[in-house]
């Protein structure tokens, strides 16, 4: 056919550049045969192995092609350290043992779609490493000496080895910089500039052409051996290892994918927020709060916002896709027991609510029984909400509140989580253990309280006379409502 003639062509070319050379190559007859069996079923007679190629035209061929003491390999070296060590200094540069800080709690769909679309970029963009393990493939020893018997093999392999070091050093920094981002032009600014630190062995490559570096560079980049073409041969070829490069290519994605993934269900189940935090409200009364009992109707009451300070924890559950967190008792810091509450006599007690709420486009303290008006019908009934923000963590939420006392007015919220990442978090008074708690220390007279042991109790006060009776109250050892 004529497809196989201009294939047998092309290769009995290439052989004419390279007779007198012992190495057995496929003959043209065996070349045409193979390229006009298109219809088998195996991919290896398929693919297009027959064209001949050439060594890459960059400073990491120099590092075989010429020799060590020489000043070209010393700029190749040189070229390729500096290559290897900003990928190394980007990689360093991230919080190692601090990730569950680093990583969003969670991002917007544009972010989470550019994200894994980078994935791919990032793949199509990487060569080093398809480079590197296609050279091994069709260059094996015998076939590097028929061609270069003057060279060292061993040369050529630590410079493939170097390619695929550069790729994967590539490869983990842009799945680093994706489970940390936050920001769409963030993320492909990020992948570009490491794409620009890891091209910098083509970017020499070419200025050495041009004379730039020196002339002895440029005589080694128009060398002999860039010009000397390598057909498909007997020792290169292969179904299982053909199938071996392509399985390197989809675990290269696969394990970007996976690790991607694993992030992003975590953000889905809030692992990067604050399980537990302490909010103290401000210093403010609504004389006619609207109180909605259960099977009673509504009652107009006091409201003393500081009677809502306290913990407040995760209950699992999520409101515009960010966490909600509920109030908990506070002699324990458990959740209200609303199915028996003890003793008998007491009320049962519904926690309050902190939750995101996207209508308003901001975090909202709110109560199921308490609203601002008889009509209050809105989607979250506030009482406190802050500023417009889309964080998905309510730590980040800055700026002043907006109070609901009969009036809106400004104030603000201290809210502060209750888990600890050293013994410093807990005021030097206790010990952080292993899962984000404080154990506060007793001892010496002394007993420290709180999330973050910041209460110190004397032995000498556990007893306070009262100022009108007389009466004396008492700290003792026994539970009672769970404390």
């Amino acid at each position: 056919s004529e497809k196989s003639g201009l294939v047998f062509r092309s290769n009995a070319a290439a052989s004419a550049r390279g007779e007198g050379e012992s190495w057995n190559e496929d003959p043209p007859t065996k070349l045409a045969t193979a390229v006009v069996d298109l219809n088998d079923d195996d991919d290896d007679a398929k693919e297009d192995d027959n064209d001949p190629i050439t060594l890459p035209e960059s400073t990491h061929t120099i590092l075989f092609t010429e020799p060590i003491n020489s000043t070209p390999f010393i700029w190749s070296f040189l070229i390729a350290a500096v290559s290897i060590l900003c990928l190394v200094l980007a990689l360093l540069d991230n919080p190692w043992g601090g990730f569950r800080d680093a990583i969003p709690a969670n991002v917007n769909p544009p972010v989470k779609i550019a994200q894994y679309c980078s994935v791919f970029i990032a793949l199509l963009m990487e060569e080093e490493i398809p480079t590197a393990l296609y050279l091994l493939r069709r260059i094996p020893k015998q076939y590097f000496y028929s061609k270069f018997p003057e060279l060292n093999y061993s040369k050529f392999v630590c410079s493939m080895l170097l390619r695929i070091l550069s790729g994967y050093l590539f490869l983990l920094n842009v799945l680093l910089i994706l489970v940390q981002a936050s920001n769409v032009l963030d993320i492909f600014y990020d992948v570009l500039a490491l794409q620009f630190l890891q091209q910098l062995d083509d970017i020499a490559f070419s200025l050495a052409r041009m004379s730039v570096l020196s002339r002895k560079m440029k005589n080694a980049t128009t060398c002999k051996y860039f010009q000397i073409e390598f057909n498909k041969s007997k020792l290169g070829q292969g179904k299982k290892l053909s199938i071996f490069l392509k399985g390197v290519y989809f675990f290269n994605l696969f394990g970007l994918l996976a690790g991607l993934i694993v992030v992003t269900m975590r953000q889905k189940a809030g692992h990067y927020t604050c399980r537990e935090i302490t909010a103290k409200m401000p210093d403010r009364l609504w004389e006619d709060a609207y109180v909605q009992w259960p099977d009673v109707g509504v009652e107009r009451m006091i409201l003393n916002y500081p009677y809502f300070n306290g913990v407040y924890k995760q209950d699992g559950s999520r409101h515009d896709r960010r966490p909600v967190y509920v109030e908990q008792n506070k002699f324990d810091g458990t959740a209200f027991d609303t199915v028996k509450p003890f003793p008998e006599e007491y009320e049962f007690k519904l926690g309050a609510k902190f939750m995101y709420c996207e209508s308003l486009k901001a975090w909202v303290f709110t109560h199921e029984y308490i609203s601002k008006s008889k009509d209050d019908d809105l989607d979250c009934p506030w009482l406190l909400r802050s500023e417009e923000t889309e964080v998905y963590d309510i730590e980040d939420v800055e700026g002043p509140w907006q109070i609901w006392a009969g009036v809106i007015s400004d104030t603000n919220v201290a809210i502060t989580c209750n888990e600890c990442n050293t013994k410093a978090d807990c005021n030097l008074n206790g010990e952080c253990m292993n899962d984000g708690t404080c154990k506060c220390d007793n001892g010496d007279g002394v007993s420290f309280l709180g999330p973050h042991c910041e209460v110190r109790l004397r032995d000498q006060c556990r007893t306070i006379v009262g100022e009108l009776y007389n009466e004396t109250y008492t700290v003792i050892e026994e539970e009672w409502a769970g404390s």
